[in-house]
């Protein structure tokens, strides 16, 4: 089977009624707020990103990671404040990105996240960082 099929189909799994209405209560907000033209918000979040770290072990000219130019302190997200947040909008969320501008693999805990995240029945999506040079 084609990757991307199979990935689509695992992501489609993930769905429930309830994610489902929490989807079509952030589109009708949506279309409520443009006809008019005042917002209006319902709905919880359909998917977050967290950021498993913000350092890197790389210095990507162009990454305020590798640059160390960060104007918020360098650090691991901690796994109780993880679960919190999961625990909290797994209900209504179906798509966890585990990545912003750190090196996830980084953080010793991005495995034990990316369980507790599948026990949850949340389809979770990280990126690695690569150097092209």
């Amino acid at each position: 089977m084609n990757r991307n099929i199979k990935d689509i189909s695992n992501l489609l799994s993930k769905l429930t009624a309830r994610r489902l209405f929490n989807f079509s209560k952030i589109l009708c907000s949506y279309y409520l707020s443009r006809i008019t033209g005042k917002a209006n918000v319902s709905g919880m979040p359909v998917s977050i990103s967290m950021e498993p770290t913000t350092s890197c072990n790389l210095r990507c000219p162009e990454c305020p990671s590798g640059l160390r130019a960060f104007s918020r302190p360098t650090g691991m997200l901690q796994p109780d404040f993880f679960e919190k947040v999961i625990d909290e909008l797994s209900p209504d969320l179906l798509y966890l990105i585990l990545y912003f501008q750190g090196e996830p693999y980084l953080n010793k805990n991005l495995f034990e996240m990316i369980r507790y995240a599948s026990q949850k029945n949340l389809y979770s999506h990280f990126y690695q960082c690569t150097l092209f040079g």
